[in-house]
């Protein structure tokens, strides 16, 4: 599985470009900090953060979406293991475990046969593209959500605790939210 891993964070994930504007409008394209992020009336430091944070919204609530073929896909061309580096801002936190913990949620999801994949009988590039395509899924669902409760009402992300919400109220919904997940959304 290390090798699986070593080889899926090497990736860029795709979003539809019918999002295109949630990430103009929630995040910053090459990242802004502090003061910078709140001049510029973000509520994500970078497109990452966002995609993250769509991805888990999506999974929690079990919207998976796949982006019908012949949408237009496009991305913020950053690989997954660059995702929170360290190297570039000082103040950033290390995701090394958030990306170990959204492979881990991908294997879950995913319909890939592991003990074939151990036996060499599934490639691993087939089992990489089945990791993005179910990434890529579970955010457009989570994108999908941030859409629809900005249509519903386009100042719901006014309230600082907005986003906290909408994965809270995926537990109650759906009790697909672990408990411990909450512990690990408030000590963020």
């Amino acid at each position: 599985m290390k090798n699986l891993f070593e080889k899926w964070k090497t990736r860029i994930p795709k979003y539809s470009e019918t999002h295109k504007d949630l990430f103009t409008s929630l995040s910053q394209k090459f990242g802004a900090e502090g003061e910078k992020k709140i001049n510029l009336g973000k509520h994500f430091s970078t497109n990452y953060e966002l995609y993250t944070y769509a991805f888990f919204l999506g999974l929690y609530n079990n919207e998976f979406a796949p982006i019908p073929d012949g949408k237009k896909k496009t991305d913020f061309n950053h690989h997954i293991q660059h995702w929170g580096s360290k190297s570039t801002v000082s103040t950033r936190k290390d995701f090394t475990n958030l990306q170990e913990n959204i492979f881990i949620a991908l294997l879950a999801k995913t319909d890939i046969d592991l003990v074939a994949l151990e036996k060499g009988e599934l490639d691993e590039d087939d089992a990489v593209k089945l990791l993005i395509k179910s990434m890529e899924s579970y955010t457009n669902g989570g994108l999908i959500l941030i859409k629809e409760k900005l249509e519903e009402n386009p100042n719901y992300f006014l309230q600082p605790t907005s986003f906290l919400n909408m994965i809270l109220e995926s537990e109650k919904n759906n009790k697909t939210l672990p408990s411990q997940a909450q512990n690990i959304i408030l000590k963020s």
